[in-house]
């Protein structure tokens, strides 16, 4: 469906529905394994322009969706994207890439391999003013008074987004590994008309994150160990970017700054009016019914998944993250 618009999404965001069109079309692009692409360079040549204006607006308190793709983090997005004062962006990778260019690890808009991780010391003032610049322009066209921004991948690179937002509020979404692992190996199963799937062009998202999230990362020495980086076993590789993903989760320090929160998928899809309206409470967005109910109405816990054939060793590993996950969530 265009935009991840259905008949509930309309219903509760109303006339604001151009908002999400707006988004979809005009900042977010399309990525390598999707269809539509002849857009991208209509897309990155406006955002260029607008990266060149002078920030007229305060972009205040923007919120990050970050986590594991497969995750929730999506539905999330969507649901904060019901409020009225919201602006919802759905992995504007466009617009990222128009910020700071080594960024794209996929290989959608960069021929050269780009970085899993960034930190305050990329955040420099050339990147802080294209930021700036894109997000209140955006703000503007959309009329809308906080952004969402759910990209996943900026769990990696925390410190560069507070870097360019020190105020950023960052959501943290959660999720039960197998159900994560099986919805990757669905969706690099499926159909697609480019040489790019879930792992990147040409596998470039796997070798970056193999290099940088595991071999690169003192923490993921037992990952290492296991030297999995020539698998092409899909579910093998999403059970090790769970892992990567979920232990830079455990790496933030969630229960100290006010800046950061967890949402957990399958407390979200069980209780969806309670978790939802906690959430907008520490956003500091109005609570909206609309909003709640959406999420009340479209929400439902999902069926329990089965532990998913691994190795001895990656199988430990997954079950050792997830039980550290569920004392620290």
């Amino acid at each position: 469906m265009i935009a991840q618009l259905d008949g509930g999404y309309v219903k509760a965001s109303g006339p604001r529905t151009l908002v999400r069109l707006a988004s979809y079309l005009a900042f977010e692009g399309r990525p390598a394994a999707a269809r539509g692409q002849f857009v991208n360079p209509l897309v990155l040549a406006h955002l260029r322009a607008a990266a060149r204006r002078p920030a007229k607006r305060i972009v205040d308190r923007p919120v990050f969706v970050i986590g594991m793709g497969r995750s929730g983090t999506t539905v999330l997005g969507l649901v904060l994207g019901t409020h009225r004062d919201v602006g919802f962006l759905n992995e504007p990778k466009a617009l990222w890439h128009v910020i700071r260019g080594d960024e794209d690890i996929i290989g959608t808009y960069s021929g050269t391999p780009g970085r899993l991780r960034l930190s305050a010391v990329d955040a420099d003032a050339d990147s802080g003013r294209r930021a700036h610049s894109l997000y209140s322009w955006y703000l503007g066209v959309t009329r809308s008074k906080r952004v969402v921004d759910k990209y996943p991948e900026l769990i990696f690179r925390t410190g560069f987004v507070h870097g360019l937002f020190p105020d950023a509020q960052m959501v943290v979404v959660t999720r039960q590994p197998w159900p994560t692992i099986a919805s990757v190996g669905r969706w690099t199963g499926s159909p697609s008309d480019t040489d790019a799937d879930w792992w990147g062009v040409n596998d470039r998202k796997w070798q970056i994150l193999w290099k940088e999230g595991v071999e690169g990362e003192p923490t993921n020495s037992d990952l290492a160990n296991l030297a999995l980086g020539a698998q092409t076993n899909s579910h093998v590789r999403a059970a090790v970017e769970w892992i990567v993903t979920m232990r830079a989760a455990l790496m933030l320090d969630c229960n100290h700054d006010d800046r950061l929160t967890i949402v957990n998928y399958e407390k979200l899809t069980e209780e969806p009016a309670a978790t939802v309206g906690g959430l907008l409470e520490w956003l500091g967005l109005e609570r909206r019914n609309a909003t709640i109910d959406y999420a009340a109405n479209g929400l439902r816990p999902g069926r329990c998944s089965e532990p998913i054939p691994l190795e001895a060793p990656l199988r430990d590993l997954v079950d050792a993250t997830e039980r550290r996950l569920r004392e620290y969530a």
